[in-house]
C-alpha cells in the first residue's frame, strides 16, 4: 500500500504500534528521509561532540532487519512481511519508514543497511555502530520455533554486513541458550568477532532462571562474552506467554554465574514481581522493573557485572524515568552505555522533545535543532538528544557514550571507575550555540 493508506489507517488508532505504546503527533506520523543538516542542527551536533572521543563512541545497540528476499537468511513472519491486519499494516509501515527503506520489496534488506550507512558517514570519522543479529524462537526442547519467531537476524548476515565497513561497523550475535549447540555456537561467534551476545527474553522464549543456561552462562564467562539481555516489558515485538520473562531481579542467575550482564533499556519499562519479598509470582508484589534494575545495581556484590543501556529511554513511554535515571548518574555512569535501538529514533511518534522541555529535561533553544535532525539522521537525533538532556545539575557524562572498553577490555568495571565527563555541550544562548570558553 502507499503511505497515503497508512495515514488514514493510522489515524485510526494513536495506540497501533507496538500494542498500545502511547505516541505523539508533536512532528507528525512520518520521516521525511531527507539528507543533510541545516545550520543550526549542524552547530548543535559539533558542540555535542565536545569532550568525546570519536574514536571510543560506539553505539551498542542498533537493529537491522527486512524481509528475507535479499536471501541473505532474515526471517520475518507472514504477518510481518505482508500483514493482514489495520495495526500489522500501520507497524510495519512505521518500522519500514524509521529504518528509510522506500518500498522496493526486492531491496528492502539492502537498503536497510545503505540508510544506516549513510547516518554512521555523518558521525565522526572513528565513531562506530554494532550490529545486532537476533536468534529465533526455541522451544522448552531445543526446537527452533520459526512459527513463533517475529523475525530473526543470523549471525553470519550480522557478521557479513559488519565486515562490508569494518572502520564503521561491530557485531553483536544472538544465541538462543536452549539450542543443542549453543555452547559450541559461542564458540564460533567469538572467534568470529562478535563483541557480546544479543537476547530478547519476552519474545526469544528464554527463561533467565532455567538450570540449562548454566553451562551457557559458565561459556560466556570463560569467553569473555558479555550477554545484552531485554530488561521490562517488551511491546515492540511479540513473544510468548512468559509475563515475567523480562523481570529484573532474573539477571541474578547470570549475573552469579560471574557473566557481565547488560540489561537493556535499564529496565524503564513495566512491573515486575518483587520475587525478593515472595517467590510465588501471583502473591509477589507488583514493582516498576526501573525499581527492581536499580535494586541489583546498589547491590555491591555485581559491582563491574551488571551494567545498563540506554537504548529508548527517552521514547514518551519511559521518558518518566529520565529524571531517577539521571539523579543517579554519578553513582551510575561507569556502569552505563549508551545506545539508540536504531531504527526506534526513525520513529516519530515515539519521541516527544517537546515534552522533555515541559518537564525541564531540554532546553527549549534545543527544540530546532533536535527537530531537524529527526527528519535527516537518526543517530544523531538519539545522540544529540541525551548528549543535552539535564535534570537537577545531572546530565549523561562522556563516558556513558564512549563504550568501546567495556566491549575491548575485561572488567570494565574496575578499569573505569570514574567517569570522564569531559567539557560536554556548550549552553545554548539566545537560539544559537555558543562555545564554552
Amino acid at each position: 500500500m502507499k503511505r497515503r493508506a497508512f495515514v488514514r489507517m493510522a489515524a485510526l488508532s494513536p495506540l497501533l504500534l507496538a500494542g498500545g505504546c502511547p505516541l505523539t503527533l508533536e512532528q507528525g506520523l512520518w520521516a521525511e528521509c531527507r539528507t543533510g543538516m541545516d545550520a543550526v542542527a549542524r552547530g548543535l551536533v559539533a558542540e555535542s561532540w565536545r569532550g568525546l572521543r570519536a574514536e571510543r563512541v560506539w553505539d551498542m545497540h542498533a537493529h537491522i532487519f527486512g524481509n528475507g528476499r535479499s536471501g541473505g537468511g532474515i526471517h520475518v513472519e507472514p504477518e510481518f512481511d505482508r500483514p493482514t491486519t489495520v495495526k500489522g499494516r500501520v507497524k510495519l509501515a512505521f518500522y519500514r519508514n524509521g529504518g528509510c527503506v522506500g518500498e522496493d520489496e526486492a531491496r528492502f534488506d539492502e537498503q536497510m543497511f545503505v540508510r544506516l550507512s549513510a547516518l554512521v558517514a555523518e558521525l565522526p570519522p572513528g565513531a562506530r555502530v554494532m550490529l545486532l543479529a537476533f536468534d529465533f524462537t526455541h522451544d522448552a526442547n531445543g526446537k527452533r520455533r520459526a512459527d513463533r519467531s517475529a523475525f530473526a537476524v543470523p549471525n553470519d548476515y550480522a557478521r557479513r554486513m559488519a565486515a562490508r565497513d569494518p572502520q564503521r561497523f561491530e557485531w553483536i550475535a544472538s544465541v538462543h541458550p536452549y539450542r543443542e549447540d549453543a555452547v559450541a555456537e559461542l564458540e564460533r561467534v567469538k572467534a568470529g568477532g562478535a563483541r557480546a551476545i544479543k537476547w530478547l527474553p519476552p519474545a526469544m522464549g528464554i527463561d533467565l532462571t532455567s538450570p540449562r543456561c548454566v553451562p551457557y552462562y559458565q561459556a560466556l564467562k570463560r569467553l569473555d562474552l558479555p550477554l545484552i539481555t531485554h530488561a521490562g516489558e517488551e511491546q515492540a515485538v511479540a513473544g510468548v506467554e512468559d509475563h515475567e520473562a523480562g523481570n529484573p531481579l532474573r539477571l541474578r542467575h547470570p549475573l552469579d554465574e560471574g557473566v557481565r550482564v547488560v540489561a537493556a533499556h535499564c529496565a524503564t519499562l513495566g512491573e515486575g514481581a518483587d520475587f525478593d519479598r515472595d517467590k510465588n509470582p501471583d502473591k509477589a508484589p507488583r514493582v516498576p522493573n526501573f525499581e527492581l534494575f536499580a535494586r541489583l545495581m546498589d547491590e555491591r556484590r555485581y559491582e563491574g557485572l551488571l551494567f545498563g543501556d540506554l537504548s529508548a529511554v527517552t521514547q514518551v513511554n519511559r521518558a518518566g524515568t529520565l529524571p531517577a535515571l539521571l539523579t543517579r548518574m554519578p553513582a551510575w555512569a561507569p556502569r552505563l552505555l549508551n545506545g539508540t535501538d536504531y531504527p526506534l529514533p526513525g520513529i516519530l511518534p515515539l519521541f516527544s522533545p517537546r515534552r522533555l522541555v515541559s518537564e525541564g529535561l531540554l532546553d527549549e533553544r534545543a527544540l530546532p535543532a533536535v527537530r531537524a535532525l529527526r527528519e535527516t539522521n537518526a543517530l544523531l537525533f538519539d545522540f544529540v538528544l541525551k548528549r543535552n538532556l539535564r535534570f537537577g545539575g545531572e546530565r549523561i557524562p562522556a563516558s556513558v557514550f564512549e563504550t568501546r572498553d567495556f566491549f575491548e577490555n575485561q572488567n570494565r568495571g574496575q578499569a573505569r571507575a570514574r567517569p570522564r565527563s569531559g567539557p560536554g555541550p556548550a549552553p545554548i544562548s539566545g537560539g544559537r550555540v555558543v562555545a564554552n570558553g
